[in-house]
């Protein structure tokens, strides 16, 4: 580079404007998405000035472009999308009240409704957000095994899957939409559940077919990793987590409902209880929530059979005349209303890496579960009915309760009510237990921060997700109580793009990947989803035509799923190098700018004695300040040179500056070790980042001499962001790695306030 300060000032912003961008867009993104969908009313401007910076960091990147090229054509060519992200589109429609000019145009008035203006400002920054596809690197690699399988085994029997699924099935639907469904179609409903009922089997005979190909525990996230690729799969997996935390809310608030409609005041506190005893049952891992999900489905299964059985030979066979009471379009309509009953597929799934023989044993309980269901919730519906005159019961609150009125009397409805409660809970418990698989196996791909993916060393549970989960759904009760039918009204068009993006799936992959193994088929696999996915969007369209507020939760339900794709490039921009790299050298220089003085830490006396004292060469390997050199300079160790090889240009320079002798510094670029010979080898942090751990060992190894030592720590945090962090939490594996390299390496934990310390430490061979 030219020693010119104008050119290394311009290199500067060049460099700035890189750091700058990607970051910028997914704020700008971010903001233009509740823009879109909800306004920022009189802060309107502040989100143009915004997009005015996005608009200047644009132009002075493609100025560099054009300097590197000097060529008109060829700038056009490679930077064609940038130039046309540049113009302010938006700019057009801002302040449209003041233009003169185009209130009167008659053809552009309609542009004054503000949810049209909302649209064309997201339009118009469209371009821009473009950019964000090139600000990360692409992986089509596929792990044929993730971490978890190394840890959970087969412990669930065909039994008890098959009562798991019935409880995580079950819900709340089973419960409260038998009412619905003579609400809105009278006897006629009981087609409604009829023709539901098939399609629910089919849709799970379309789970059985990818579960039989990938039984593991990330469910529909896996599925569609194989079938769409990295980003659609994290946008299924986001939405997913959304509606299990959705669908938890929604039946603990169901649950209190029912026991306690006249004291909502005290839903948060209940809730919150129910929910930390539940968390706790998960934390403890499997064998002991097995215990409890099958006592709850027993309950389950035993209180609507209780109704089912005695109703239907008290049935009164003139409450189903006239079976036809509202126009023959409702029956289609009522499905959406009662669909909910079906939901819970994607949870019972999440066991299959849990379940013996999952391949066979998943589809069979699956499908049978789902038949089960089928068979109760018609049987219910047709004895609501026939014991409760249909407009009466379309508007009982709590339906079961009144069908055990009616059949037992005051003391039969006090303990229906209580057994409905109890199963309504069951099926809390079944998705508090399964949930927290699906954000460890986001982790595990390095699609939510790695610590999530941590697997208890006893309870075999992924604890970290478990407790993330807890506060989660706290947060969520306090914002929703009260708001039962809001929660399950937003549910269903996610579900429905959950549930669409499976059966697309199933018909991508018979494409896609014929060759993996199915132990099931689902029949007119190639066409039969296809019609499965337009019958749900059928539905889709008819509740937002019929529906009165149909718009404004259907708003809801999609803007949660698109505020997915900030959070995709977000996650994927975290974990790379060169952000990695810059919040330490943000760190760095914050640290300067308070003038706060680099002490060197026990951390690095600790490194020092674990691997027996120094001598001869160290290699001070991208230690934080280059803290490990500081160290040994002031303690005056006894060594003949110690080489610096730093990523951070500012501690390089900073380092220079304070002329120790005897010190080689070197800027690095990557984790690549140049031919050296050493006796030492010292890193912190460095083995939580490098991308391919074995090789960068195998590195270390090389430059090592014989008998030479090396220690390497890893802080990490309460929630840890070092992207190797599954990894290095498996000792096994580690140590191999080291062993496979001729280094004999020990492995050392320390706890340190809310984190700890990893060690892993040793002598070459």
């Amino acid at each position: 580079m030219s020693n010119n300060p104008h050119r290394r000032k311009r290199a500067f912003l060049d460099e700035l404007v890189q750091y700058l961008i990607p970051p910028s867009l997914i704020v700008l993104l971010t903001v233009t998405l509740w823009d879109l969908f909800y306004g920022f009313g009189r802060f309107e401007t502040f989100i143009d000035i915004f997009d005015l910076y996005v608009i200047i960091i644009f132009s002075i990147d493609l100025w560099y472009r054009y300097k590197e090229v000097q060529n008109l054509h060829e700038w056009v060519h490679r930077n064609y999308l940038d130039i046309i992200a540049t113009i302010p589109y938006n700019f057009l429609f801002a302040g449209i009240a003041w233009m003169p000019l185009l209130q009167g145009v008659k053809g552009l008035r309609f542009l004054r409704f503000a949810r049209l203006t909302r649209l064309l400002r997201f339009a118009g920054r469209l371009p821009r957000f473009l950019r964000l596809r090139g600000s990360i690197k692409k992986s089509s690699r596929i792990r044929k095994k993730q971490p978890h399988e190394k840890h959970f085994k087969g412990v669930l029997s065909f039994k008890v899957i098959l009562l798991i699924t019935i409880n995580s099935i079950m819900g709340t639907g089973i419960y409260f939409l038998i009412a619905a469904g003579a609400k809105h179609a009278g006897p006629a409903s009981l087609l409604s559940w009829a023709i539901l009922s098939i399609i629910s089997l089919y849709i799970a005979a379309c789970f059985s077919e990818l579960v039989s190909m990938f039984p593991k525990a990330g469910g529909v996230y896996e599925y569609a990793k194989q079938a769409y690729g990295r980003f659609w799969s994290f946008l299924i997996g986001w939405s997913t987590a959304i509606a299990g935390a959705v669908t938890i809310a929604m039946l603990i608030l169901g649950a209190l409902q029912y026991i306690a409609p006249q004291h909502p005041q005290l839903y948060i506190f209940a809730a919150s209880l129910f929910i930390l005893l539940f968390s706790a049952v998960a934390y403890r891992g499997m064998k002991t929530s097995v215990v409890v999900l099958i006592l709850f489905a027993l309950i389950t299964l035993l209180s609507v059979l209780s109704l089912i059985i005695p109703g239907l030979f008290s049935l009164r066979l003139e409450n189903f005349t006239p079976f036809f009471v509202f126009p023959s379009f409702t029956i289609l309509l009522t499905i959406f209303f009662i669909a909910e009953t079906f939901f819970g597929w994607e949870s019972a799934v999440f066991l299959a890496a849990e379940t013996k023989n999952p391949r066979k044993v998943m589809p069979r309980a699956l499908i049978i579960g789902t038949l089960v269901i089928a068979v109760l919730s018609l049987s219910l519906a047709v004895v609501g009915m026939g014991l409760i005159e249909w407009s009466v019961f379309g508007q009982s609150n709590a339906p079961l309760s009144d069908i055990a009125h009616v059949l037992f009397g005051d003391v039969g409805k006090v303990i229906f009510t209580l057994l409905v409660f109890i199963s309504i809970l069951g099926a809390v418990a079944s998705w508090i237990v399964t949930a927290p698989r699906l954000l460890m196996a986001l982790a595990e791909d390095k699609l939510f921060f790695v610590q999530f993916a941590k697997i208890h060393p006893v309870y075999k549970s992924p604890y970290v997700s478990i407790i993330f989960e807890f506060f989660i759904l706290i947060l969520l009760v306090i914002i929703g109580s009260g708001s039962y039918e809001t929660l399950l009204h937003m549910l269903i068009p996610l579900i429905i793009f959950i549930y669409s993006s499976v059966l697309l799936a199933v018909l991508v992959l018979r494409f896609k990947r014929p060759d993996i193994p199915r132990t099931f088929r689902v029949p007119f696999g190639k066409i039969g989803p296809l019609l499965t996915i337009l019958f749900m969007f059928g539905l889709l369209v008819g509740f937002v035509l019929y529906t009165h507020s149909a718009w404004e939760i259907l708003k809801i339900s999609l803007s949660l799923i698109l505020f997915g794709i900030p959070a995709y490039f977000f996650i994927e921009l975290f974990y790379t190098k060169k952000y990695t790299i810059l919040r330490r050298r943000a760190m760095f220089k914050l640290q300067h700018a308070l003038h706060k003085t680099i002490k060197p830490l026990r951390l690095y006396a600790q490194m020092v004695r674990m691997v027996g004292g120094v001598k001869g060469t160290v290699i001070d390997f991208n230690t934080p300040h280059a803290g490990m050199t500081r160290f040994l300079k002031r303690k005056k160790m006894n060594v003949s040179k110690i080489i610096v090889l730093n990523l951070v240009k500012e501690e390089v320079e900073e380092l220079r500056k304070e002329g120790f002798e005897g010190v080689e510094i070197h800027k690095i670029r990557s984790y690549t070790l140049p031919s050296v010979r050493a006796d030492a080898f010292f890193s912190v942090n460095d083995l939580g980042q490098v991308k391919d751990v074995e090789h960068f060992v195998k590195q270390v190894s090389r430059v090592l001499k014989k008998r030479g030592v090396f220690c390497f720590a890893v802080r990490n945090s309460l929630v840890n962001v070092h992207p190797n962090a599954i990894l290095l939490g498996d000792k096994k594996a580690i140590l191999r790695i080291f062993k496979e390299n001729s280094l004999d390496a020990k492995y050392l934990r320390k706890k340190k306030g809310l984190g700890e310390v990893l060690f892993i430490y040793g002598v070459k061979r």
